[in-house]
């Protein structure tokens, strides 16, 4: 009787068309998380702009919805939210919270998302924040950021963020909010 197996050479063999296979297909895996992570970040920058939108055209609508001041506005819903220069403030807590409905989000104070309940931080930042990066040209105002869970604002260009000018500003000299989108080290 006669025992039939692979040899040796045949093992090896097979051990590195497996360990070409793995170096060939595991970065592709790799990137299907970032790549996922891409994706809901451009949905997310997507839905902030409808919701600009959306309140600009409300606002044309109703403007008597303002209250004396022009710094709240009352949605159909009753909410109010803040207002700078006629367009939705930069605080997520008072404002976008309001508008948007991103699960698993939360306004966090500090640099890091680390937080095993939630997928995405949202963080407060001033002018200056905005402004060492390059993303302003607006002057004075504010606004917030939305990073994944695991990543660190300061050191992990992977975020979306909104910026509006500060409320001093007339209706008659709006700029534009500022909404982007930086993926470098997603």
């Amino acid at each position: 009787m006669k025992f039939k197996g692979f040899t040796l050479i045949e093992l090896v063999v097979v051990i590195v068309i497996l360990g070409v296979i793995s170096a060939v297909a595991l970065p592709k895996f790799i990137n299907l998380k970032t790549d996922a992570q891409i994706a809901n970040l451009k949905a997310m920058k997507g839905a902030i702009e409808s919701s600009l939108e959306l309140i600009n055209a409300q606002v044309l609508i109703a403007p008597n919805e303002f209250n004396g001041s022009e710094n709240r506005y009352t949605l159909d819903s009753g909410q109010q939210i803040r207002m700078r220069g006629r367009l939705p403030d930069g605080r997520w807590n008072v404002t976008f919270a309001h508008l948007l409905n991103f699960d698993e989000t939360a306004q966090v104070n500090s640099n890091n998302c680390n937080d095993a309940n939630l997928k995405w931080c949202v963080r407060q930042r001033g002018q200056g924040w905005f402004n060492s990066r390059g993303y302003s040209s607006l002057g004075q105002g504010r606004g917030f950021v939305i990073f994944p869970n695991g990543n660190n604002l300061n050191n992990d260009r992977c975020y979306i963020y909104y910026m509006n000018q500060n409320d001093s500003a007339s209706p008659a000299n709006v700029n534009p909010s500022i909404v982007g989108i930086d993926t470098s080290d997603c």
